[in-house]
C-alpha cells in the first residue's frame, strides 16, 4: 500500500510538472504571437491573458481583445476569447466566444450577437500540423450594422473535412436555417409573395488546393485548383434554387467552368434582382420574357433550367451576361 501511495504521488508530481511546463510554453507562445503582430504593423491588444485548466486542460483566455489591420481598416473587437485543449491532445482546439462582438469595416461597424458561438479545429498530429477538420456553429445569430441594416438567422453551421481519397482536398459545408433578410431589402421586393424568412440555404462542395493547408502554408501558399459544387440549395417560400457543377481557375486565375441551376418558381426572382440592384424594373420585364422563351414546350412553366458559365474572362447566367469572371487565385 505504501508503494502504491508513493507511485501515485510521483505520477501526480510528474503530471503537475508537465502541465506547468506546457502552460508556460503556451503562455509564452501566445505572448510572442501578439508581439509579432504588433511588430508587423498590426494592432493586437488585450487587457489580460490567463492560462488555466489544471490538470487535464489548457484553457487560454484573452480579455478585451482587439485585432485590426490599419491598412485595410478591418478589425475585430470582443470582450474575451477562449481556446481550450486537452493536455493529451493539443492538436484539437475548441474556441468559445461571447454573445457580443464587433467587426470593424472601412465604412461601418457590425455588431455580432448569437447564442453558443463555438468553433473547433482538429489538426493532424505531427510536425506539419496539417488541417484535418474544422467546425463552427452559432444559434440565434443577429448582425446589426451602423450603416442601418440588420439580418438574423436561427442557426448557422459551417464545417470542413479533409478528403481521405484526394490529395489536398477538403469537403466544405455550410447550412443556414431561418434566415431573415434586412427589413429594408424585404420592403423593396415589390409585388412578390415571398415570405420574410428564408427557410434554409445549404452548400456542399469539395475544394482542391495546390499544396497542403498546414503550418507551412505561409511559404507554400496553397492555391485553389478546383471547386466541385455537389449541392447548392435555397428554399424561400415558393422560390427553390438548386445547383451543381465545377469551377476552376484558368491560366490567368479567373474562374472557368459551369454550374447548372434548376429554379422552381423562377419568376419570383425578378423583384429580388431588382431589390438587389442587379437589374432595373424595365430590365426585369424583358428578362422574364426572355427566360420564359427558354422553357421547352410542354415543360413546367414554373421550372427554369439554366447554367452559370464562366470562360475567357467572362461570366453569364443563361443568356444574361454578368460581366467579368471572378478571380479564384
Amino acid at each position: 500500500m505504501r508503494a502504491l501511495i508513493w507511485i501515485t504521488l510521483v505520477v501526480a508530481a510528474l503530471w503537475g510538472g508537465y502541465w506547468f511546463t506546457a502552460s508556460r510554453a503556451v503562455d509564452g507562445a501566445v505572448e510572442d504571437w501578439f508581439a509579432a503582430q504588433e511588430a508587423g504593423g498590426m494592432i493586437a491588444e488585450k487587457s489580460a491573458l490567463t492560462v488555466a485548466g489544471f490538470p487535464n486542460r489548457i484553457d487560454v483566455t484573452a480579455e478585451n481583445l482587439y485585432l485590426a489591420d490599419p491598412g485595410s481598416g478591418i478589425g475585430w473587437r470582443t470582450p474575451f476569447a477562449q481556446v481550450f485543449s486537452m493536455t493529451w491532445k493539443p492538436w484539437h482546439l475548441v474556441a468559445a466566444l461571447p454573445t457580443d462582438q464587433k467587426i470593424e469595416l472601412p465604412d461601418q461597424v457590425v455588431t455580432v450577437e448569437g447564442e453558443g458561438i463555438m468553433a473547433s479545429l482538429e489538426l493532424h498530429p505531427g510536425p506539419a500540423l496539417a488541417l484535418n477538420r474544422w467546425r463552427a456553429e452559432v444559434g440565434q445569430l443577429r448582425l446589426t450594422s451602423t450603416a442601418g441594416w440588420q439580418v438574423a438567422a436561427d442557426k448557422v453551421a459551417a464545417a470542413t473535412d479533409e478528403d481521405a481519397t484526394l490529395a489536398n482536398t477538403h469537403r466544405l459545408g455550410l447550412r443556414v436555417e431561418g434566415f431573415v433578410p434586412d427589413a429594408g431589402f424585404l420592403a423593396r421586393i415589390i409585388g412578390s409573395d415571398l415570405p420574410g424568412r428564408i427557410e434554409r440555404a445549404n452548400l456542399d462542395a469539395f475544394a482542391s488546393f495546390s499544396a497542403p493547408i498546414d503550418r507551412h502554408a505561409g511559404d507554400t501558399r496553397p492555391q485553389l485548383t478546383e471547386l466541385d459544387l455537389r449541392e447548392l440549395r435555397l428554399d424561400w417560400g415558393g422560390l427553390q434554387i438548386s445547383g451543381r457543377g465545377t469551377l476552376r481557375p484558368d491560366a490567368a486565375g479567373l474562374a472557368e467552368g459551369e454550374i447548372a441551376f434548376r429554379i422552381q418558381g423562377w419568376r419570383r426572382m425578378m423583384p429580388v434582382l431588382v431589390a438587389l440592384g442587379a437589374i432595373t424594373e424595365g430590365q426585369a420585364q424583358a428578362l422574364e420574357r426572355g427566360l420564359a422563351a427558354l422553357i421547352a414546350p410542354g415543360a413546367d412553366p414554373e421550372v427554369l433550367d439554366l447554367s452559370l458559365r464562366a470562360g475567357s474572362g467572362h461570366m453569364s447566367l443563361g443568356p444574361l451576361p454578368l460581366g467579368p469572371a471572378p478571380r479564384l487565385r
